[in-house]
Order: structure tokens, then C-alpha cells, then sequence
């Protein structure tokens, strides 16, 4: 029997993010699954185009107005708004059996969602890293009364459960998560690509991911520059670098290659159409973040890709990448490491072939119809553990309409 499912998530399309690829593919997965899906969001606070099409199936409500304000190292997006009840009556009256709340603990719209929409109440945390949240600090004695509204706690990564745990115990079901595999398979994947250039091989790596501080840019740079030094002394192949993405450090970046006439280029970003093709271009992926990241759908991206990856020695990195032998790890911060890494990946061509086979092999896990199994399972047992509360407490007319379909759920589930 079909679920009616409303995933509420601040961050979504036309902001690109890790979340919003979690909200996008979750969406569209549980619609294929025959659930019926509404994502409730904000629409841009200055109007820009959409761009990217929503998943297949389905229906995208916009309540309030995003904007993206400065939040643990990055930028986060924020629905602010009124009357939102009333903007919602079509969806409140065909009724909801399960929201799914991302990033639930965070102002404005989640907040909003937890204390009015109807329905068992799933939160997926989806921040990591080493500082604490600065909201999570101030606000732990308020926010203690809304984490107390979800019915289960959900966490990407057991980074992400740690870090959340920290300030709010308690129980968190770990579903990781996933890739689109099919959108980033290619042919001629797993063969190193050189290029001549002149009478040296060219090699191109990538980044994807927002401009901001703390993923490692800057690093990045310092790193590049040393390589180019050392590769022209010693003969190694040359390195370009792909930059996907946007953010503050845009213009900083831009005036330093220009400056130093590194071989870096700046593609902002870019719709979910054309992503593929940057990965499906590079010889290898880069992941140079120094802190703030539980996960790395990025990292996901770059394995379905076969590509091998230079990735920061930081935990949300470790836990995804564990086991996989698809990635050479380094010191995070530090460009000495980042160009010793470099060094050793550009002149073993096999190496790289090798990692980015195991990469591939080791990604089949996170492919989003086995994670969104996970999530659905997740949904079934939190509204069967609901209704027999509900039961334990006597039963109001709601309490038994809600027993009768969870028994339906349960039976289906079987």
C-alpha cells in the first residue's frame, strides 16, 4: 500500500548541494517504489531560474523564501515566511502518513514542519566535523523540546550521528546515502585517458563542490602550484584542475590564477544534465575538505565514475571511503601532502586503473534503489512502533483509523 510521504527540505533545486541531491534521487526513488512524494521547500528569495526539471512523479509545494546564510564553515539555505497553513490546506486535507524532515533541527521551515504537519516525524542529520554547530551550542536547550517531536532520528554516516549525539541523545538508524549509478556510467570507464601535451602527458583532475573555506581550496592551490614546480624539474605529467561549483572564495580563486597563471578552470555551477560529462572528462577526483563534512556524495559521484581520488584524511571521508582502496588519503590542510599525493597518483597510470575499479566496486552499495529500500523499511517500522503507541494509550477515532493502516503497511511489508 503507497505511503503519502512529504520530504521537507530548506535546501533544493535551483541550490545545488549534497542535500538537495538527497532530497532530488530520495524523492524520485520512492516514487518509483509507488509512493506518492511531495517535496515541501521555499522558493528563491530574488527570482532565478529553476533550471533542473524535479524527479519523475513527483509534486514540488514552495512555501516562504530561501535564502543561503553563512552556517559552520559553509552556507546554508533558510526558509523564512507566514501563512503557510493556509498555503497548504490541498496538502494537509489529502492527508500525510510520514514526513521526512532534512537537516531537522535548523530554522526556519523544519521547525515549522515538526511542530504543524500531521504524521510520523523522520529527521535525516546530515553535518559532521569537529566543530560544533554554533546553533546546535546556543540552542540545544530549545531545540531539545522539537528533536523530542521526531518519531526517528536518522543520521548519514555515523559521523553525522556523532556529531548530532553530542548535544541531543538518543537513538539514530545510520542509512547512508546514495548514488544514481546508471547517470555517471560511460564507456571507456576505468582506462586512464592521458592526453599528449607536447612531449609530456596531461592529466586532468576535478573538483565539485561548493567555493567555500572549508573545503580546502586554498590548500588546493598552494598544492598545485608546488606540483607544477616540481613536475617541471622532474619531468612529470602535467596537472589541470577542473573546478564545478560556486561559492565566496569564487573571485579569490579567479584573481590567484590569474596572478600565478595556474592551470586550474572555473566552471561554476552546473545543472544536473551536465555533471556527468565533467567526470566522465578527469583523470582523477579531488577531495581536499578540511573539516564540516560527514559524508562526500561527491566521493559517491567520483567512485560511479570510476575515477580515482585524492581525498583529505578526515573521518566523514574514512567512513565513506573504508575498505574501498579508491582513494590515496592526506593530511588535511596541508599542500606539502597534497603535492606528495599528486606525485605518487599521476605517475603510476595502473594505480590509477586499480583504484578507480575498486572505487566502482565498492560504490554498488549506495545505489539509491538499495538506500531507498533502507529508508522505506525505515518508514514502516516507525509507523508500525507509532501506532501501537498510539494503541497502548486507548485510541481515539484518528488512533484506530492509523492502527488499521499500519496493519495494511505491515501486511504489504510481508
Amino acid at each position: 500500500m503507497p505511503l503519502r510521504i512529504c520530504l521537507v527540505s530548506q535546501s533544493y533545486l535551483p541550490f545545488h548541494g549534497g542535500i538537495t541531491e538527497h532530497v532530488w534521487h530520495l524523492a524520485g526513488a520512492l516514487a518509483s517504489r509507488g509512493h506518492s512524494v511531495t517535496i515541501l521547500t521555499g522558493a528563491p528569495f530574488r527570482p532565478m531560474p529553476i533550471g533542473d526539471p524535479d524527479p519523475p512523479g513527483v509534486t514540488v509545494r514552495r512555501v516562504g523564501r530561501t535564502v543561503r546564510l553563512p552556517s559552520h564553515g559553509a552556507r546554508a539555505c533558510v526558509t523564512f515566511g507566514w501563512g503557510w497553513r493556509q498555503s497548504l490546506k490541498p496538502l494537509l486535507k489529502e492527508g500525510i502518513d510520514v514526513v521526512h524532515l532534512q537537516s531537522p533541527l535548523e530554522p526556519v521551515l523544519p521547525l515549522w514542519a515538526l511542530k504543524y504537519l500531521p504524521g510520523v516525524k523522520v529527521g535525516t542529520f546530515h553535518t559532521g566535523g569537529d566543530t560544533p554547530h554554533w546553533g546546535y551550542v546556543h540552542g540545544a536547550r530549545w531545540l531539545q523540546t522539537f528533536a523530542g517531536r521526531l518519531d526517528l532520528r536518522v543520521a548519514v554516516s555515523r559521523e553525522a550521528r556523532r556529531f548530532v549525539s553530542d548535544r541531543f541523545p538518543g537513538s539514530y538508524e545510520v542509512i547512508p546515502n546514495g548514488v544514481d549509478l546508471p547517470r555517471f556510467a560511460h564507456p571507456g570507464a576505468g582506462r586512464p585517458r592521458r592526453v599528449a601535451y607536447g612531449h609530456l602527458p596531461r592529466l586532468r583532475a576535478l573538483y565539485v563542490g561548493r567555493l567555500d573555506p572549508r573545503k580546502g581550496l586554498l590548500t588546493l592551490l598552494e598544492a598545485l602550484q608546488r606540483y607544477r614546480d616540481l613536475a617541471a624539474a622532474h619531468r612529470w605529467p602535467t596537472l589541470e584542475i577542473d573546478l564545478v561549483g560556486d561559492g565566496p572564495l569564487r573571485r579569490v580563486i579567479d584573481r590567484r590564477v590569474a596572478r600565478e597563471r595556474l592551470p586550474i578552470r572555473c566552471h561554476g555551477a552546473q545543472s544536473r544534465d551536465a555533471l556527468p560529462s565533467f567526470y566522465r572528462d578527469a583523470d582523477i577526483f579531488l577531495a581536499p575538505s578540511e573539516h564540516g563534512e560527514s559524508f562526500g556524495i561527491s566521493l559517491l559521484e567520483a567512485m560511479a565514475s570510476h575515477l580515482p581520488m585524492i581525498a583529505a584524511n578526515i573521518s566523514g571521508y574514512r567512513e565513506t571511503l573504508a575498505g574501498s582502496g579508491a582513494a590515496l588519503l592526506f593530511q588535511a590542510g596541508s599542500p606539502k601532502a597534497l603535492c606528495e599525493a599528486m606525485a605518487t597518483m599521476t605517475r603510476i597510470p595502473e594505480q590509477q586503473v586499480r583504484m578507480g575499479e575498486a572505487g566502482f566496486d565498492h560504490v554498488q552499495r549506495y545505489a539509491w534503489p538499495r538506500v531507498a529500500a533502507q529508508v522505506e523499511r525505515a518508514y514502516l517500522s516507525c509507523l508500525r512502533t507509532a501506532s501501537e503507541t498510539q494503541a497502548e494509550k486507548g485510541g481515539s477515532a484518528r488512533g484506530r483509523q492509523r492502527r488499521a493502516r499500519a496493519t495494511i503497511l505491515s501486511a504489504s511489508d510481508s
